[in-house]
């Protein structure tokens, strides 16, 4: 098990599922802070005022270049959302995650290449698991439908992200900004 030196109650709850460097953590929090302390107002990204068609596709994609940037946090945000929208409407796709997750951590947590007992009558080694993990991922995959949930999670993300920063025209003070003195 990792040990958290100066971690978080959280850092510490999270090292025993998975080892994680305390500086690679470190790190991750910090990004994780850096960027929601970073997002946006509602208000300024909701707002309706700025909200119009643009004139022609020079302008959309001059919008979506600007706006990319601009509100690149309240994006990530919406693609989180919109993942664990997708997570909890798709009971299958979740146990799967879960399954596959649990199935990894409980096989390289055993000894490399001794037999294991597992339920009670059958033995089988660290790398006989591995397989049988493997084929069990692709049937889990399979029935989940996993591959056209990605597929509706890019598009739908996609479709939401280029149409707000498509449409939402950039604020006054970026006129300002890409004007030589």
């Amino acid at each position: 098990m990792a040990t958290m030196q100066g971690g978080s109650a959280a850092g510490a709850g999270i090292s025993q599922y998975v080892r994680i460097d305390p500086a690679t953590w470190q790190t991750v929090k910090e990004q994780s802070t850096a960027r929601f302390s970073s997002l946006r107002p509602v208000k300024d990204f909701f707002d309706k005022n700025r909200f119009n068609k643009p004139a022609n596709i020079s302008a959309f994609t001059s919008r979506l270049n600007y706006n990319l940037v601009y509100f690149q946090n309240n994006y990530i945000l919406i693609v989180l959302i919109i993942t664990a929208y997708l997570l909890f409407t798709n009971f299958w796709l979740l146990l799967a995650i879960l399954v596959l997750l649990g199935g990894f951590k409980f096989i390289s947590s055993l000894p490399a290449n001794q037999p294991t007992l597992l339920f009670g009558r059958v033995q089988m080694t660290s790398g006989q698991l591995w397989i049988a993990y493997g084929f069990t991922a692709v049937m889990l995959i399979w029935i989940s439908s996993a591959t056209s949930s990605l597929f509706w999670l890019a598009s739908v993300c996609a479709l939401v992200i280029s149409f707000h920063a498509g449409m939402m025209e950039p604020p006054i003070e970026a006129d300002f900004a890409q004007q030589q003195v």
